[in-house]
């Protein structure tokens, strides 16, 4: 079975972008946001309780007397997503009609259409939904219906959704809403579990991620706290509005200034800058959409979508058992949809194997596994082995895993292994936990590697027990790199080789546990081939995140993290958990000038086409210069299918005109 043709990436040649006296946890106030030096994609949020349907029966606040004026106040915004609260299906199915281009995600709080929902509404035409799901307040929380011990009177649900931008595939964020309880118990134990729940579903932990609702507490109460106080911050307080006329539930008064009433809130993480956060006042000669206004947020997110392509595209599929329902065959596992699955009645030895599409090989060093819909804990894998091949009857084994588990649904979760030779062939043999029938959403593929973990590392200083290694060992777990004194700081990383980087990751303070405000506030991102002579690849000034995401496309040998403004205090530590660098040891990177320039497109060790190349970004008469890394050697074919005159590269060439190859080539190998 041949699935979907492959997609590559192709980016903008990074160098025409330009785009404290301890280091121990504190806590202090934080700072506004206002960075630059991240390439982003621009959202507009909302959080909208529109009252329930029946609430103001027979008065002039009744749902059918204001349900044109609700539709106005979305459309002067016009939101990405909206985070309803309070909605009956028949409401949402009204808002369905009356705005172009939306759909809902959700049920209602009894798990089916009956009662109120706390939906998300996400514009069709721009996004597409990779995940979703919903969970309820209580000790039960996946079991639908189910009330909080604290609070009867309700179920209270959180609905969420994983969400891809259609322009751009690396623009990734999560939306979680809810409309917590009147219960101060009852609240914090949602907000608690809604943080479990987060750190369970959001893979990378580079992803934004939103949190948006009527939480029925305001800045002062214990809830706020606790959401503000986690890896999360609140976009109102973030732009330093202020907590006075600030009320989002006006009681159809449409006064500003009720007590204790900024009770709808947008909270963030990983966005890199908040543009504006307003309350939506729209009426109609004093008639009002709701007893809420609408909040609206609009920010900018980092693009931190997989820099490179799941290498499960393209190819073959096999399979031990295809006695699968329909819609449920072995074609799931490899469709990049996790709300599809494969599933067999069938629990022991159960394999699946993929072929790369063209004969290609990879040295796949790691794969994410995401269960399925339904059955948790029962037809998930449990213990698996990971096998390669290059003719598909001889294996090799490159990972074992054994009782593994997937406690929550579409829950995806990552394994590396050190594997570094090229296999056409990969192999999975599963074992469920059961052992009678077995199922799996996704499977994906990567052989890209985080560069910096086998770099070697230096630093302009370091504490004991800080050192730099630990700012570069793939694991924010073991701790970090941390320079006390005055800045400037930096981390420097020796990749031993020349090498493509095509993302960098910073995971700042934050992301270890520390106060936000410890987040490294201006720094450089820079390369060089001789560790002298430096170049800036990154610029970035006045950031907040916890964790910053970088697209660049660079060959060099030297990185370097280099600080000037450690802390948005007057603490001057620099301190970092992670400082990675994706990319490339084998392969090419083509340009579409001379002397490197343009458009940059690279490839791993592979043959290519010229449909492949022209799905890369790399068309026959777009490609003039060429570097080389890794040892690899380059074929260049005049003609598709690897016919013609051949020019052939173990080195970088600045100029292919000169061997009149210039904007000719149609094919190319890479080995």
């Amino acid at each position: 079975m041949t699935l979907r043709r492959g997609k590559w990436m192709s980016v903008m040649l990074v160098a025409a972008l330009l785009i404290a006296p301890f280091c121990n946890r504190s806590h202090v106030a934080e700072a506004a946001s206002n960075p630059s030096g991240t390439d982003t994609y621009n959202l507009k949020l909302m959080s909208f309780n529109v009252r329930n349907l029946h609430g103001d029966d027979g008065t002039v606040n009744s749902w059918d007397n204001r349900k044109s004026r609700a539709v106005n106040a979305i459309n002067g915004y016009g939101p990405d997503i909206i985070g309803m609260q309070e909605a009956y299906k028949v409401q949402i199915d009204y808002f369905i009609d009356q705005l172009s281009n939306y759909d809902s995600i959700g049920q209602s709080r009894n798990g089916d259409t009956t009662n109120e929902y706390s939906n998300i509404m996400y514009r069709t035409d721009k996004f597409d939904v990779m995940e979703s799901g919903q969970f309820w307040i209580s000790e039960t929380p996946d079991v639908a219906g189910s009330k909080s011990a604290s609070d009867s009177s309700y179920p209270r649900i959180v609905t969420w959704a994983k969400f891809r931008a259609k322009s751009d595939n690396q623009a990734i964020f999560y939306y979680f809403n809810t409309h917590f309880s009147l219960n101060a118990t009852a609240q914090l134990q949602g907000a608690n579990l809604l943080l479990d729940r987060i750190a369970s579903y959001v893979k990378p932990d580079n992803t934004p991620v939103f949190i948006g609702g009527d939480l029925n507490s305001d800045e002062t109460t214990s809830v706020y706290s606790t959401l503000n106080n986690s890896s999360f911050q609140d976009t109102w307080a973030q732009l330093g509005k202020p907590f006075t006329d600030d009320g989002t539930s006006h009681k159809w008064t449409g006064e500003k200034d009720l007590a204790n009433q900024h009770i709808d809130w947008i909270f963030q993480r990983n966005a890199v800058k908040i543009n504006s956060v307003e309350i939506n006042y729209y009426n109609e000669g004093g008639l009002y959409p709701s007893d809420h206004y609408p909040l609206q947020v609009n920010v900018d997110i980092p693009r931190t979508g997989e820099p490179q392509a799941d290498r499960a595209t393209g190819g073959t599929i096999t399979a031990r058992y295809t006695d699968s329902p329909a819609n449920e065959d072995m074609s799931k596992a490899f469709d990049n949809d996790k709300t599809t699955k494969y599933y067999v009645p069938h629990g022991t030895d159960v394999w699946l194997q993929y072929q790369f599409g063209g004969g290609g090989k990879y040295a796949i060093n790691r794969y994410k596994l995401t269960s399925a819909n339904d059955n948790s804990g029962i037809r998930d894998p449990k213990s698996w082995t990971v096998q390669g091949s290059n003719d598909g009857t001889s294996w090799t084994t490159i990972d074992t895993r054994t009782n593994e588990s997937f406690p929550l649904r579409y829950q995806t979760r990552e394994f590396r292994m050190s594997n570094t030779t090229r296999y056409e062939y990969i192999r999975f043999s599963f074992t469920s936990n059961n052992a009678t029938s077995f199922q799996i959403s996704e499977i994906e593929l990567y052989d890209y590697v985080n560069l910096a973990v086998a770099g070697t590392k230096t630093a302009d200083a370091y504490n004991s027990g800080e050192e730099p290694a630990l700012g570069a060992d793939g694991y924010v777990a073991t701790g970090k790199w941390c320079a006390s004194g005055a800045e400037p700081h930096w981390l420097k990383i020796d990749l031993g080789a020349v090498k493509n980087v095509y993302q960098f990751v910073v995971k700042h303070a934050a992301s270890g546990g520390e106060t936000k405000s410890y987040n490294t506030a201006d720094y450089q991102i820079q390369y060089s081939n001789d560790g002298t002579s430096w170049t800036d690849a990154v610029i970035v000034t006045d950031n907040t995140a916890n964790i910053t995401t970088h697209n660049v496309n660079l060959i060099a040998r030297y990185l370097r993290l280099y600080i000037t403004d450690a802390t948005q205090t007057a603490n001057t530590a620099a301190r970092i958990y992670e400082f990675e660098a994706f990319g490339l040891q084998e392969g090419a990177t083509f340009y579409k000038d001379a002397d490197y320039g343009g458009i940059a497109v690279s490839l791993p060790k592979g043959s290519y086409t010229l449909a492949q190349l022209q799905e890369a970004g790399i068309s026959n008469d777009s490609l003039s210069s060429l570097r080389v890394y890794g040892g690899s050697t380059v074929e260049l074919y005049k003609d598709n299918n690897f016919q013609g005159a051949v020019l052939t590269r173990t080195a970088d060439d600045n100029k292919l005109s000169d061997d009149g190859f210039n904007d000719v080539v149609s094919s190319i190998k890479i080995y």
